[in-house]
């Protein structure tokens, strides 16, 4: 039987900012754009009492939390300390795949008992770099991850098989990995607020609604998931937005933040990185999304050009208060290169 840790660092970017400022400790810190139309990346469990909740509008935050802690997002400093944390969790196991900065899987089947070795591991995240860490162990990642949100924040939390569907049945439908908001309100219009209710569903019913994801949701909602963990999975994308203070109402103005947003990103890139697809997106005024993306064959295409051909397309008349920029489609700078991809100028964000 397989043996996988869940590690998720509590409130990340907010646990930071309070172990560097004491004087944050047990204060409703929310961390993130810090205009009047920025969102929240990360809140405190102080700030989370009085609602604020991950991408919300800043705004709404600010109501919800008038006398709220409000503080820019430091990406370099994220980064330092979860490099601090892999460097310990990557002791227990060479089979590990991270999940951002804060989440990580383990597979640490190969030791007889996991339980002090999970229990060592968290320890030992709080000694060396002061944070806390919610933990789950479990036989799979999708019941392990269950694990570790199960009491949030520093949690430590064991499922084994034989607990598993009496741990499933009265979770929100929320709680399955896959279900986002949209598909939440969908199931209860159905009736199905738990997994318990979910469990009513044939499995055809859920691929119909859910696609080939079906499959997927439809084990996992009774504690089974094959997936293996993927050490050092390639980045599939890297993009930069920014929430504009106000409203742009004309091509040249959303090119010039456009123009920034891509030089970031370029930053961004290793040189082992060589991008094939940039995309464009726009949320305009009314919270609609559009992106538009071009795929290129040659191996250093100008992606400048590419910009601004992508800029062209767009109607700026309605205002735009979102812009952002990324590149995907990755491929090895010694690969060659390959056939233009026919993709459509759709919605989809990478």
């Amino acid at each position: 039987m397989k043996k996988i840790i869940h590690l998720d660092l509590d409130a990340f970017f907010a646990s930071v900012e309070q172990l560097d400022n004491p004087a944050l400790r047990g204060k409703p810190v929310i961390v993130g754009g810090t205009g009047k139309r920025g969102v929240v990346s990360t809140c405190s469990y102080e700030a989370r009492a009085f609602g604020v909740r991950s991408a919300m509008p800043m705004a709404m935050a600010r109501k919800l939390c008038p006398h709220g802690i409000f503080l820019p997002v430091r990406h370099e400093r994220y980064r330092e300390k979860s490099r601090e944390v892999r460097r310990i969790f990557t002791r227990y196991s060479d089979i590990v795949e991270t999940v951002g900065l804060d989440e990580a899987y383990l597979d640490v089947s190969h030791y007889p008992d996991a339980v002090p070795v999970a229990r060592e591991l968290k320890e030992r995240v709080r000694a060396e770099t002061g944070l806390t860490c919610s933990i789950g162990l479990s036989y799979n990642k999708s019941m392990a991850k269950i694990a570790s949100d199960l009491k949030k924040p520093n949690a430590f939390v064991i499922i084994r098989p034989e607990q598993a569907l009496h741990i499933l049945k009265d979770l929100p439908i929320g709680a399955l990995h896959g279900i986002g908001k949209k598909s939440q309100e969908r199931l209860k219009q159905m009736g199905i607020h738990t997994v318990r209710d979910f469990w009513r569903l044939p499995l055809e019913k859920v691929v119909r609604m859910f696609g080939k994801s079906g499959y997927d949701l439809y084990y996992r909602a009774r504690g089974k998931d094959d997936r293996e963990i993927v050490p050092n999975r390639p980045r599939k994308s890297h993009s930069r937005e920014t929430t504009l203070p106000e409203n742009l109402y004309d091509r040249e103005s959303v090119a010039r933040v456009a123009r920034r947003l891509l030089e970031k990103v370029r930053n961004q890139l290793s040189d082992e990185e060589s991008p094939r697809t940039l995309t464009l997106k726009i949320k305009y005024a009314d919270f609609t999304v559009h992106s538009k993306q071009r795929t290129v064959r040659e191996p250093f295409p100008d992606w400048s050009k590419i910009l601004e051909e992508l800029l062209d397309a767009f109607d700026y008349s309605p205002g735009i208060r979102l812009v952002g920029v990324g590149f995907s489609n990755f491929a090895k700078r010694s690969e060659p290169a390959y056939e233009q991809l026919s993709l459509p100028l759709g919605d989809e964000w990478v």
